[in-house]
């Protein structure tokens, strides 16, 4: 649950400004987006329990990776976010809880690890923080960096389904760079870099999960 800016590669910090970055936990707490919400994608991404490569591409203070290793052992994950203070948080939490996952300060446009490296990829809350230029540009590194028949999870604000009660993708829109997510335009950007794409459940304020299958 990230937020990063990118044609100047200037990065805005998680929670907007720096001094709020140590806050960031608490105010997913409070929004609803935390312990319940990262169980909710646990149990509906279907993330293979084996021994596979998978990339958190915004990880953000790291609580999903966390909870998904501390779930599924066997599995390597790999976080990247653009923002050094907040991995400095996720690597502190990291080895608090006695886990091994790597981290890199990185871009979602500029990924760096090689071709068909990871099997399964998910990004959560980030894309409506990205211009449409950097969405087009995070798409197509994550198509590069997964194998083939790979899966990459994208859950974020989508198409209200009740405009007037649309309270995540409004905000997303007034306050972010969320228009894409607004007018229902992520499926096809995912199809017109190659992606097979279909919406597999919605969480509240409209925020959804596409599945897009390499």
């Amino acid at each position: 649950m990230r937020r990063e800016e990118d044609n100047k590669e200037r990065i805005i910090p998680a929670a907007k400004f720096n001094f709020l970055t140590p806050l960031f936990d608490a105010g997913c707490n409070i929004l609803g987006l935390g312990k319940n919400y990262r169980n909710f994608i646990i149990n509906n991404s279907k993330i293979p329990g084996k021994s596979i490569k998978i990339l958190d591409a915004g990880c953000g203070t790291g609580s999903l990776a966390l909870d998904i290793k501390l779930k599924n052992p066997k599995i390597n994950i790999y976080g990247i976010d653009a923002d050094p203070r907040i991995l400095e948080i996720a690597n502190n939490k990291f080895k608090q809880n006695n886990v091994k996952i790597k981290l890199k300060k990185s871009l979602l446009q500029k990924i760096p690890f090689n071709k068909r490296y990871f099997d399964f990829v998910y990004s959560s809350l980030v894309f409506h923080h990205l211009n449409t230029e950097t969405k087009t540009a995070a798409i197509k590194e994550i198509y590069r960096v997964l194998k083939k028949d790979g899966v990459f999870l994208l859950i974020d604000f989508g198409k209200p389904k009740n405009g007037f009660f649309a309270l995540g993708p409004w905000f997303a829109t007034l306050l972010e760079e969320g228009y894409d997510n607004y007018k229902g335009n992520i499926p096809e950007m995912l199809s017109n870099e190659g992606f097979k794409v279909e919406e597999i459940i919605r969480y509240r304020y409209d925020i959804y999960f596409l599945k897009a299958v390499k």
